[in-house]
């Protein structure tokens, strides 16, 4: 009953099938879905022994909503049903985290990275940048950098080798230029812990020579243009590769986030703005910037603090278990990218899953 009720949380948390639901077919059955994942989740959460949720996380979420929540004029309803559902997440996903071996993680992502090349092949469309189950191009990158960097843990090579050539090409088809940049990170720093870990560098070449001559795969022309410029000997379109940086999203809210640097501009100031008449302001993107510009400096202080303390904690274990350090600066390097974490499931799982993993001795049951 209790390995049903983990593989039915991990399908629905990290296929993003609630959000998939959602937006590809009906809120009804997205609605179900969601439905499915609390009940899921309770009933895990009963019939396991229990240990003590994260603290870190848990202080996080008390800062940031409460002190988010003085400046807050929107939607109370919705700003109740949100951090109803962060604690009830963290509090709940800990044990199934926990009990989800490297394995396991490493097969619900690779499902994940299949489903972002069958969108590719069999559902292409104009926008020419695919998500499979993941709605958002972004997301799947993060999916398939995440599963590339489990695949260190796979002791066969021709499966090892064929899961990154599946992670390679499902976040090439994703146009994440996230992915691209930690592809070639994560490699490099591979070569560090195992030289033999060059076989990852030759799945990547691979997948970038199949993705650059398969015509099947109808990507946005721009952006694959300037990945192609990359192999070329013309000019590299450096233009079309920084176009809608991150750094110019983070510089629209400068002046907000420095006029209130100590208890922010409120909740939901940061996530971007629409109008009635269609003009939008897009968000930080940058989960740092966005904790310091809604809450102010001490929730800033706490997440900065906490996913520094996975980095140099999972660098400790470099010689033994690199792929913990390789997951930590995904994460990290992810916030810098992004302003939906205390709803962003699939971040908060994997952040949870390896706090256990690195602290494992120091998790106490109650």
């Amino acid at each position: 009953m209790k390995e049903i009720l983990k593989h039915t949380i991990l399908a629905l948390t990290i296929l993003n099938l609630p959000m998939f639901g959602l937006i590809s077919f009906n809120p009804a059955l997205g609605s179900l879905a969601s439905a499915l994942s609390l009940v899921a989740l309770f009933l895990y959460y009963f019939f396991v022994k229990k240990s003590k949720p994260l603290l870190p996380l848990l202080l996080l979420g008390i800062l940031y909503y409460s002190i988010g929540g003085f400046s807050y004029s929107g939607d109370f309803s919705l700003y109740v049903k949100n951090i109803f559902r962060y604690f009830l997440f963290i509090i709940s996903i800990t044990e199934v985290a926990k009990n989800t071996s490297n394995k396991e993680a490493c097969f619900y992502l690779f499902i994940g990275a299949v489903s972002v090349i069958i969108n590719a092949l069999m559902y292409s469309d104009e926008y020419g940048r695919y998500a499979g189950l993941y709605v958002n191009p972004n997301n799947a990158g993060l999916i398939c950098i995440l599963g590339f960097t489990l695949t260190y843990t796979i002791t066969e090579k021709k499966y090892k080798l064929l899961a990154q050539f599946i992670f390679t090409i499902g976040g090439l088809a994703t146009l994440s230029r996230y992915f691209i940049l930690m592809l070639v990170i994560i490699n490099v720093a591979s070569l560090f812990a195992n030289r033999k870990n060059a076989v990852g560098l030759f799945a990547g070449i691979v997948g970038f020579i199949v993705i650059l001559n398969t015509p099947a795969f109808e990507l946005n022309t721009s952006r694959f243009e300037a990945l192609e410029s990359l192999f070329s000997s013309g000019e590299v379109k450096t233009k079309t590769i920084t176009r809608e940086s991150r750094q110019e999203t983070w510089a629209l809210y400068t002046d907000d986030i420095m006029d209130n640097l100590i208890f922010g501009k409120g909740y939901g100031s940061m996530q971007g703005i629409q109008s009635s008449y269609g003009v939008t302001k897009v968000g930080v993107h940058n989960t740092f910037l966005m904790v310091l510009g809604e809450a102010g400096i001490l929730p800033f202080l706490l997440i900065v603090i906490f996913y520094l303390a996975l980095i140099f904690k999972s660098l400790k274990q470099f010689t033994t278990n690199a792929e913990y350090f390789y997951i930590a600066i995904v994460l990290f390097t992810y916030l810098l990218t992004s302003h939906n974490y205390f709803y962003h499931y699939i971040i908060l799982f994997f952040t949870i899953w390896l706090y256990t993993k690195l602290y494992n001795n120091e998790i106490n049951y109650t």
